[in-house]
C-alpha cells in the first residue's frame, strides 16, 4: 500500500521519550513463534538482537542529549521488528510503525545536524532500494514477500521526501531510517539479496 500525501502528514510525528518507553516495553519480553532451533527461530533472534542493540544505542544517544541519532536508532529498530512481524516471527500486535505517531519535535538547536542526517539517510535508502531484489525465484511466496518489502521501503522513502519538502526533517529521518530497517532485516531473513553497494546494508 502506498499512502497518500495527507496520510504521510499525520504519520511518523514522534515524541522521543514516548517511543523509547513503548519500544522498550515491546522488547522487554518478546516472543518468537518459530521453534528456537529452526531457521526462522534463529533469524527471529537475530532480528530481535538488532532491534535491542539499536534500542540501547538510542537510549545512549538520549543520555548524551543527541535526539537526532536517538530518532534514527529507534526508527531503525522499529523497522527491524515490523519486518519480523510481517514475516510471521512475532505477534501482529507489535507493529512499531504506530509508535512513530507520537507528536513532538527535535529542538531547533539541532536543526543543522537533523537536516544533514535526514538528507544523507534519504540518499542511503534510495541507494539501498535500487540495490535490492527479491532473494528467491519469481512465482514463489518468498519472492512476493521480498518484492513487497522493497515496495514498503520505497514507500517510506517517498514519504520521507514529502516531509523534506515541508521541512519536517525529524519525520523525514524517521521514514528513511525505518524503511532501511525493513531492508536490512529482510536481507538477514533471506527474502532480499543485494545487487549493488553492500556497504550500505547491515550484513
Amino acid at each position: 500500500m502506498i499512502w497518500s500525501a495527507n496520510t504521510w502528514r499525520c504519520l511518523l510525528v514522534m515524541e522521543i521519550n514516548t517511543i523509547h518507553k513503548k519500544l522498550s516495553g515491546i522488547l522487554k519480553d518478546p516472543a518468537i513463534f518459530a521453534p528456537p532451533e529452526s531457521l526462522l527461530g534463529f533469524t527471529g533472534r537475530e532480528i530481535l538482537g538488532m532491534a535491542q542493540c539499536y534500542l540501547v544505542d538510542g537510549s545512549s544517544f538520549m543520555g548524551k542529549d543527541d535526539p537526532v541519532n536517538a530518532v534514527a536508532s529507534f526508527a531503525y529498530a522499529a523497522g527491524w521488528l515490523d519486518t519480523g512481524t510481517y514475516i510471521g516471527m512475532f505477534s501482529p500486535g507489535h507493529l512499531c510503525r504506530y509508535l512513530l505517531s507520537e507528536r513532538g519535535s527535535v529542538s531547533n538547536l539541532f536543526h543543522d545536524q537533523l537536516t544533514e542526517k535526514a538528507c544523507r539517510y534519504q540518499r542511503l535508502l534510495d541507494s539501498a532500494v535500487k540495490s535490492s531484489e527479491p532473494g528467491s525465484e519469481a512465482g514463489i511466496r518468498w519472492y512476493d514477500g521480498g518484492e513487497r518489502i522493497i515496495t514498503i521501503a520505497a514507500a517510506y522513502s517517498s514519504g520521507g521526501r514529502l516531509f523534506l519538502q515541508i521541512e519536517r526533517f525529524e519525520d523525514a529521518l524517521a521514514c528513511f531510517s525505518y524503511g532501511h530497517g525493513w531492508l536490512d532485516a529482510a536481507i538477514r531473513a533471506g527474502l532480499i539479496r543485494i545487487t549493488g553497494n553492500r556497504e550500505i546494508f547491515a550484513v
